[in-house]
């Protein structure tokens, strides 16, 4: 699958799963001492399904696996879980499911999420291992999805491992960074998002993106991701909002949720127009956003084509 000028017009991937589980009175811990989603798609596969028919009835050109936190660090939380290729699996499944039930040519996209937890760099594991899982997740996925895609790597190690492996089992892989923390223009690693461009480059992906910030955030990112010829966001429903702190806080996610604003899917969509305006081929959501984000970014895609046709 190619974004690159395939449709004519940007494409729309899916909203966030953690978001629309806790919508639906889902069990949902805290994904940094537990394994978060994941315990929904061991539990109640079907309603993630069910997420997926959502977001493909609300406009999605792309939907996810839904094995983000089923990694063999993470499930070490929860020892009589399945493995990390058997969640991987049914994952996929579900996603072929919601295609097939919809009727429509709803592409997937095969997950490579971090090892261990999100936006804990300095928790990854080494190099041989990391390949291992990446992978073994890429036999799951070869033939059977439309593209890998790495979601929010957090240092430019695990970033290119995850894409070059994945290029190993896809013709199409995405390369999504995250520069969530209290420097807007790093990882949280502390690299410089602009350098890990500069690596991503070297590999060849169809598409880098940056995923898991605030939405103004992520505008500030895009003359770095043009250096890519086809590039992407997904960001979450809030702006960056500065509050007093006492002292340095390091982790990044608390130091985001501690700088925001929530925003609605009405607002959400504006910032959408902007990536558009300024070249994204592909735009969706993250955290915070719901099948009500992609209705509104479904309205904008459609009234963008025909605006641009006439």
């Amino acid at each position: 699958m190619s974004v690159s000028k395939k449709l004519n017009k940007p494409l729309i991937l899916d909203s966030a799963l953690g978001t629309e589980l806790e919508n639906r009175g889902e069990y949902l811990p805290s994904f940094k001492t537990s394994i978060w989603s994941a315990y929904c798609l061991i539990h109640n596969p079907e309603v993630i399904k069910q997420i997926h028919i959502d977001n493909i009835e609300a406009g999605a050109d792309v939907i996810t696996t839904s094995n983000y936190q089923a990694t063999p660090e993470l499930l070490k939380r929860e020892p009589s879980a399945p493995s990390y290729e058997d969640l991987a699996k049914r994952s996929l499944e579900l996603c072929k499911e919601a295609v097939i039930q919809t009727g429509t040519q709803t592409k997937i996209a095969g997950c490579y999420p971090p090892i261990h937890v999100t936006f804990r760099p300095d928790l990854s594991a080494k190099e041989k291992k990391l390949r291992k899982f990446y992978e073994t997740l890429g036999e799951v996925y070869q033939g059977e999805v439309d593209v890998i895609i790495c979601e929010t790597m957090a240092s430019i190690y695990e970033g290119i491992i995850a894409a070059s492996t994945a290029k190993n089992f896809s013709d199409t892989v995405w390369l999504s960074w995250t520069t969530r923390g209290n420097k807007l223009n790093r990882l949280p690693s502390t690299e410089l998002l602009d350098l890990a461009i500069s690596e991503g480059l070297k590999l060849d992906v169809e598409c880098q993106l940056v995923n898991c910030v605030h939405a103004d955030t992520a505008s500030l990112a895009i003359e770095k991701l043009k250096q890519e010829k086809t590039f992407g966001i997904y960001a979450n429903s809030s702006i960056y909002k500065k509050n007093k702190l006492e002292g340095f806080v390091s982790d990044s996610d608390e130091w985001h949720y501690h700088n925001h604003q929530p925003i609605n899917h009405v607002e959400y969509r504006d910032f959408v127009l902007e990536w558009i305006n300024n070249g994204a081929s592909v735009i969706g959501g993250c955290c915070r956003t719901t099948t009500e984000h992609i209705k509104e970014i479904k309205k904008l895609v459609d009234n963008y084509e025909v605006a641009n046709i006439n």
